[in-house]
């Protein structure tokens, strides 16, 4: 699609320029508001069009300069009048490309494209992808990473290290951007909702239904409260509050007790009297007290060195995939307990391994995401709220990486009145898992109290990829979807779809040979 705009570049590379300059060149460039349009099919599946829409960099600075954002809006094939489903990629950061929609739409299973072909239906649909973001056409694209530089391989891990060096590749990305010209103040969460406004007026829409998942939740919340009578409807998995972009330590801790729970009743691994949890406590106290210095082998190159493991390594790979599974994968709960015994055995060669291979590596981190996310913020009571947390004991400050960063932002925040809670009539469909660690089930219920035509559609097993692990278990996992979107009245159609889908018991893994180590090398 990138060549397909190339007729487009000329006109392009005007529209950056400051809207108060006197030149030729800037008084031809596209108008805060224009579209450009090109035609795009993907077989016979989806047709219409991808766009570029001109929107001020800082709509707050009155010499600002213009960017574009880029969406897809792909008319009903069968039109109703309903309106369009409004897709917001997550992250922040993530995009949606025409070469992900193509790749999607061949695959057989359930996945976000299916969705958008089943909405098509009846429904226009709109993609519409973050500003700056560099995976998708247009201009005055932001760096995507930012840079920090690795701990030393004979030196524990420590969350206020780490963060140290976070915070100074952040600087650093600040610095470059700003030589770049980019106003950064421009890249928050109320941007991004008067983006999609801006979207929505110039298609012609007076109401749009919203589909967004972990952070495109909460993206699509922020648009609520800043547009509510524009909202027809929302469906809204990994959910995601406004006031919790914060990480819960106990949220996450409740999933590790949970995965206790199901193994107990599995009967499959025996456990030390003090239980899983138990054990992990004596393994974090145990590296609280005296970092271990191990020798291991390298996963890859082969060669054995030795480094030191302290009680952050130990709590920032408790949520990382293990061996090869992928991160959200329920296969990686599956291996969880036995890693963890493992090191209450004090056998430390898988991390290590682990160690060695990641220490050295310069960390990346999402320059999006950092931005936007510290837009939103935290309020004062949620930050106390969740320094109390008991699971912290344990887990350590799990925001560290906020904690390091959000001083270093230039983008401004919103301020507590936007985050709160409130009660809205908006019809919504939420869908969450319970073995979620990234946005815990705790936070779908709790937002469920403020919306009287909500239904909490609970996927017992799930992780932050819940809805991927319902429809492959539950055949009709896209029908509840597309008739919550297909139903005038949208709480007709909840009542037929269940609160609760049950996913098959997790396969642990046995304890014993071979051990983790052992299965990584190989």
């Amino acid at each position: 699609m990138l060549v397909q705009f190339a007729r487009f570049f000329l006109l392009l590379v005007v529209v950056g320029i400051p809207s108060n300059t006197a030149s030729t060149a800037a008084q031809t460039a596209p108008a805060v508001g224009t579209s450009l349009i090109q035609p795009c099919q993907f077989g016979a599946q989806l047709q219409g069009e991808e766009a570029l829409i001109v929107v001020p960099e800082n709509r707050t600075a009155t010499s600002s300069r213009n960017i574009t954002v880029h969406y897809f809006r792909f008319p009903a094939r069968k039109p109703t009048g309903q309106p369009p489903v409004f897709f917001l990629p997550g992250g922040p950061g993530e995009a949606v490309t025409a070469k992900q929609i193509t790749a999607g739409l061949q695959q057989k299973r359930y996945n976000k494209y299916a969705e958008m072909l089943a909405f098509n239906q009846t429904r226009d649909v709109v993609i519409v992808n973050q500003r700056g973001n560099s995976h998708v056409p247009g201009i005055h694209q932001l760096p995507e990473l930012c840079f920090a530089q690795p701990g030393q391989r004979l030196e524990a891990l420590t969350f206020d290290k780490a963060g140290a060096r976070l915070k100074a590749g952040l600087q650093n990305s600040i610095l470059t951007c700003q030589k770049l010209q980019f106003d950064l103040r421009g890249y928050d969460i109320l941007h991004l909702v008067e983006d999609v406004d801006a979207i929505r007026r110039s298609c012609g829409y007076k109401q749009i239904a919203l589909r967004g998942s972990s952070f495109g939740s909460q993206w699509a919340l922020a648009y609520l409260k800043q547009h509510p009578e524009q909202v027809e409807r929302m469906l809204l998995s990994g959910v995601e509050p406004l006031n919790h972009t914060y990480d819960s330590a106990n949220g996450i801790w409740n999933v590790f007790q949970r995965v206790e729970n199901e193994l107990r009743a599995s009967g499959t691994i025996k456990l030390p009297e003090a239980g899983l949890l138990g054990a992990l406590k004596t393994v974090l106290t145990r590296l609280e007290n005296q970092p271990v210095r191990v020798r291991g082998k390298h996963p890859r190159r082969g060669g054995t060195t030795e480094v030191v493991i302290g009680v952050d390594d130990i709590r920032y790979y408790l949520t990382r995939p293990i061996l090869n599974s992928r991160v959200h994968s329920r296969n990686m709960l599956e291996l969880w307990p036995k890693m963890v015994l493992e090191l209450y055995d004090q056998n430390y060669q898988y991390l290590a391994a682990k160690i060695i291979d990641d220490r050295p590596e310069v960390k990346r981190y999402n320059l999006q995401l950092t931005l936007i996310d510290h837009s939103l913020g935290i309020t004062d009571k949620r930050q106390l709220e969740l320094e109390d947390e008991a699971a912290r004991r344990w887990l350590g400050d799990v925001n560290w990486f906020y904690t390091a960063t959000r001083k270093v932002t230039p983008t401004p925040v919103v301020d507590d009145a936007f985050r709160q809670f409130e009660i809205s009539q908006t019809p919504v469909l939420l869908i969450h898992g319970t073995l979620d660690l990234s946005t815990p089930v705790e936070n779908a219920e709790e937002l469920l109290k403020y919306f009287p035509h909500g239904h909490l559609l609970t996927i017992e097993g799930g992780t932050h990829a819940a809805n991927q692990h319902a429809a492959s278990f539950d055949p009709r996992f896209l029908k509840y979807l597309t008739d919550f979107f297909n139903e005038q009245n949208p709480t007709d159609a909840c009542q037929r779809i269940p609160a609760k889908i049950t996913l098959p018991p997790l396969q642990f893994q046995a304890t014993g040979a071979p051990s983790l180590f052992s299965q990584l090398i190989d």
